[in-house]
């Protein structure tokens, strides 16, 4: 069977299926089994090698179950990184790689980071792979994700300028002060609807929080001032509805504070500052 006749099939699998996007779907299995890009795959006659056709249909059968494809492949991209990622962690999402383009350029000369709820580690290690003369310290509470993320740390040979914590917000910190601080937290009410893919398979403690989704960033927003130098900034990713709630809470404990939006023009990032 050729490349472009099991794209045509896996293709109506997934229409009759009820995927969205029934083409991109297939394309994606057959980019990651033959190591070709996805654009190509619908015009490829190329016969398929047995091995590649096996584990396209174990990856289609996992996919039609909705899992994501992240999982099912093992890594997800993020900004300039190749990321390991499974169950237990959360996918990092292209609305937190812009977070990045705010935080960076915020960093001082030889500075030092604080990222809280690391997941898979995509911050800190964006920050230490793009910035290589800060420091960053990171903390997860959750056992699983922390794996996920000192695998990261480990793979990219960053252990000497990531220190990976485990425990809740500043509890691994307890008397140090950061340059700044980011962070992802869960922000989702408890009581959304998700997508079978996101709902059914990524963690739901890295994506609810108590409170419409706010505990954990009131929590970490009231914490952070002892954690921050003179003059220090705070970068948190928040839901597109939390900017009002946000923004007053953070000016009961910052000087400043402001709501910025993500690459969609959507209100999407909270910035304090002492």
């Amino acid at each position: 069977m050729t490349i472009f006749e099991l794209y045509k099939n896996y293709t109506e699998i997934f229409r009759n299926n009820g995927f969205d996007s029934p083409d991109i779907e297939a394309a994606y299995i057959l980019s990651e089994v033959t190591g070709m890009s996805h654009t190509v795959i619908p015009f490829t006659e190329k016969s398929i090698v047995p091995e590649a056709a096996e584990q396209a249909e174990t990856f289609l059968k996992r996919r039609l179950q909705h899992e994501p494809y992240q999982y099912i492949f093992g890594w997800a991209e993020f900004r300039e990184l190749r990321l390991s990622v499974g169950p237990g962690c959360l996918i990092p999402r292209p609305e937190t790689e812009f977070l990045l383009d705010y935080v960076l350029p915020a960093i001082p000369r030889g500075g030092t980071v604080c990222e809280l709820g690391a997941g898979s580690g995509a911050i800190s290690l964006s920050v230490a792979f793009e910035r290589k003369d800060v420091k960053v310290i990171a903390t997860e509470i959750s056992p699983d994700a922390f794996r996920w993320a000192d695998k990261n740390r480990k793979d990219l040979g960053l252990t000497d300028r990531v220190d990976l914590r485990m425990g809740d917000l500043f509890a691994p910190c307890s008397g140090e002060r950061f340059d700044v601080i980011a962070a992802n937290l869960p922000y989702i009410d408890e009581s959304a609807e998700l997508p079978l893919n996101v709902k059914l398979y990524e963690p739901g403690q890295a994506l609810f929080a108590p409170d419409r989704g706010f505990a954990l960033i009131a929590k970490a927003l009231e914490q952070a001032p002892d954690h921050l130098t003179p003059g220090g900034k705070l970068f948190f990713e928040i839901g597109e509805d939390q900017g009002a709630r946000t923004l007053q809470t953070a000016l009961r404990y910052f000087t400043k504070a402001e709501i910025r939006q993500d690459q969609y023009g959507v209100d999407r990032y909270l910035f304090a500052c002492l």
